[in-house]
């Protein structure tokens, strides 16, 4: 009895506790040591669940008269359920500070959890008076089962996605029958791969990384850590830098324990972002023996069409049927579904689709694309049972005569671009099951005449064509075109845009363009005499200013005779040791090729050594920022000078300002810093890398790296 009062009053206190966080510790920041203890929610959440059902079936059957044993027995079920639901609740409640869950699911989750935590705890609190009233332990325990069901199935939608449970038996996992011809990469090969892979913890529910992929303009949008992927990038961005990192790298996704992707997923991830990311291209519009090709078709084969309804026509009546005006062909080798297409709209006759009776049958797509059909030629159309797709677009059909095609119950995409087709005509397509897709392009229908058909056929995806209006686009950055990075006496660039029209205005301190004050490239050769920041910006009227564009310059005006690193870089990123900084050589962005010097835990700390005294009034240091790999600008530049190692004075102290947000994968920047010009026999270089990243970044809180490869001195 002594340790049932002590626990049934920890219960107490941990639902007091738990009310007063969820009222008043909004604003709440955890320490880590929490944060382990929220991370444990998943693990502790079993047993209230399993603990509470054992209760509900033993109090339920437990008669009044029961011996004490019994009794005691549920009294242990009931107590232990009640803490561990206030334990599981308070572990949840930390779980959800670290964000990434959408507000709404996780209002219901978290109130429906501590509801079970606070009907647990009075269950066990007012077991003897409700064990003397008739119904009320059935009535107690179905309230509870009621909203543990709530809390696991808005748990679950957290946890997994949206439909979790029900989605292995609704229609929409099975996934859409589509012929190969009408196949997109993206929509019917890579969605599909994002859906089973990552979406579950990157949906409208679940938002990690404040990343959705659930819609095109989500996946395009990226999340916290930038955008998903750069086709131009050398490692094609970040979604397969995560995809590569060991399994047990934090930043590995999927992450170790979820569903992994096979190898073939990630090869056709890797060649889509490599083609583009293309979200509209067919698999039919890739070339025969394309890698991307192959690897989508050997993963369609298990979603293909079942065989057609029909048999092959015969040979001689396909044959017989092509002309010079007509083509009748398989839609694919061995297939016995045939394909129509029409040419020469100066010889096409009404009697072309006539003759078309004898395969109706087997045709599946039918082409007559700027054809001079008329509405009275549809009623030809009508005939074929099995016709898929129609293609009547440009034709001079007035859309008069539309209704006659609700005959064809297996048509799914039909395109009346370019005619004269009126939203009334349109509306008779009303009846046809199948249809998924309309196109009505260059038509005369209104922006309220689309919303009306949206309305009345909501499961047809409706293409009206782009219209731009209100659209400002954004002009592309300025290309810097120019000699040698590192030059002697002076080097030269030209500034361009492909932008008719666009001016180009530019800096060489390293502050950004502005449209008023700036130079402005007249589109000869700048000539550069010193080292220098370019910092480049297109603007033109009427578009969004473009990025910036930035190169950074070094000239080698004075070499030191020699360099002592007092703390030596990390064995992984050594380069060639001291020489690295006076090699005149610049690295790329792989900071693991042996070009630059990477520092952690220390400073970089070095002196440059001359053996005559030399008049400096800049230096200027070549550095790498890579914010994935956690390689960060300087949070900190000094430069000391004098005569010798113990009579230095600092010449010059810089803080490179820090990013808000992770950008591009990784690229260099120089920080330069001049001061008044002072002969010197020594300079001391100290470069602080930052030692506690932002809370912005994925490893907020650790160390940043600084990489340098050069220091140049005039």
């Amino acid at each position: 009895m002594r340790w049932n009062l002590v626990f049934s009053n920890l219960c107490l206190a941990l639902n007091c506790l738990l009310l007063f966080l969820v009222l008043f510790g909004t604003k709440m920041e955890l320490p880590a040591f929490l944060q382990v203890t929220g991370r444990m929610h998943p693990l502790v959440l079993h047993f209230p669940i399993v603990l509470l059902l054992l209760a509900c079936i033993w109090e339920t059957t437990m008669q009044a008269n029961s011996p004490p044993l019994v009794q005691n027995i549920g009294d242990g079920l009931l107590l232990s359920s009640a803490v561990s639901a206030a334990i599981s609740a308070l572990m949840g409640l930390f779980l959800s500070k670290e964000g990434g869950y959408e507000e709404n699911t996780l209002f219901w989750h978290q109130w429906s959890g501590i509801a079970v935590s606070v009907i647990a705890w009075g269950w066990y609190s007012f077991r003897e008076f409700l064990r003397g009233i008739k119904f009320a332990i059935p009535a107690i325990a179905g309230i509870g089962l009621i909203v543990l069901l709530i809390a696991g199935h808005q748990g679950a939608t957290l946890t997994h996605g949206e439909n979790y449970l029900l989605a292995p038996v609704t229609p929409e996992t099975q996934g859409p029958v589509v012929l190969l011809e009408d196949a997109l990469v993206f929509e019917h090969v890579v969605r599909p791969i994002l859906k089973e892979k990552c979406m579950n913890c990157h949906n409208s529910a679940k938002t990690k990384g404040d990343l959705k992929m659930e819609t095109e303009a989500l996946l395009l949008k990226g999340g916290k850590n930038g955008v998903l992927w750069d086709s131009t990038a050398k490692h094609l961005g970040l979604l397969l830098q995560r995809i590569h990192l060991p399994l047990e790298e934090k930043e590995h996704m999927p992450p170790k324990g979820k569903p992994q992707l096979t190898v073939d997923e990630i090869s056709i991830l890797y060649h889509w972002i490599k083609n583009g990311a293309s979200f509209r291209q067919k698999i039919t519009d890739l070339p025969e023996n394309d890698t991307l090709a192959l690897l989508a078709n050997n993963r369609l084969k298990s979603r293909e069409e079942p065989p057609y309804p029909f048999a092959a026509a015969d040979e001689a009546i396909v044959q017989k049927l092509n002309n010079d005006y007509r083509v009748v062909a398989p839609i694919a080798m061995n297939s016995p579904a045939l394909e129509v297409n029409f040419y020469g709209n100066s010889s096409f006759k009404s009697a072309y689709l006539k003759e078309l009776e004898a395969v109706k049958e087997q045709v599946v797509s039918l082409n007559l694309n700027k054809m001079p059909l008329k509405d009275e030629d549809l009623k030809f159309i009508a005939i074929f049972p099995n016709l898929r797709k129609l293609n009547l677009a440009f034709t001079q059909i007035t859309g008069a005569t539309l209704g006659v095609l609700k005959s064809l119950k297996s048509l799914q995409n039909l395109s009346l671009s370019g005619t004269s087709v009126k939203v009334g005509d349109l509306k008779m397509l009303d009846g046809l099951p199948n249809l998924s897709v309309l196109y009505i392009w260059n038509t005369s229908l209104l922006e309220q005449d689309i919303t009306s058909l949206q309305q009345q056929f909501p499961g047809i995806r409706i293409e009206s064509g782009f219209k731009g209006t209100g659209i400002v686009a954004k002009i592309n950055a300025p290309i810097i075109e120019g000699e040698a990075q590192v030059f002697t006496h002076t080097t030269k660039v030209k500034l361009k845009n492909f932008i008719s029209g666009a001016e180009i205005r530019y800096t060489l301190d390293g502050s950004a363009p502005d449209s008023l004050t700036s130079h402005i490239s007249t589109g000869d050769s700048i000539t550069i005499e010193k080292s220098c920041q370019l910092n480049a910006k297109a603007f033109l009227s009427g578009w969004i200013n473009s990025e910036v564009a930035t190169r950074s310059f070094y000239k080698t005006g004075i070499l030191p005779d020699s360099i002592v690193l007092i703390h030596p870089p990390n064995p992984q990123y050594k380069g060639e040791g001291a020489q690295t900084l006076a090699n005149k050589k610049i690295g790329d962005t792989d900071f693991r090729n042996n070009k630059w010097l990477g520092y952690k835990e220390t400073n970089l700390e070095a002196f440059l050594l001359f053996r005559e005294p030399v008049t400096l009034s800049s230096v200027s240091f070549s550095t790498l920022v890579d914010i994935g790999s956690y390689i960060m600008p300087a949070a900190e530049i000094q430069v000391w000078g004098g005569s010798s190692q113990k009579n230095l004075v600092l010449l010059k102290k810089l803080t490179p300002k820090q990013p808000e947000k992770v950008g591009a994968p990784g690229y260099r920047v120089g920080f330069n810093c001049t001061f008044e010009a002072r002969r010197v026999s020594v300079l001391k270089i100290v470069v602080k890398p930052v030692t506690k990243l932002p809370a912005w970044h994925p490893g907020k809180g650790e160390m940043g790296w600084v990489f340098v490869d050069e220091v140049f001195l005039e």
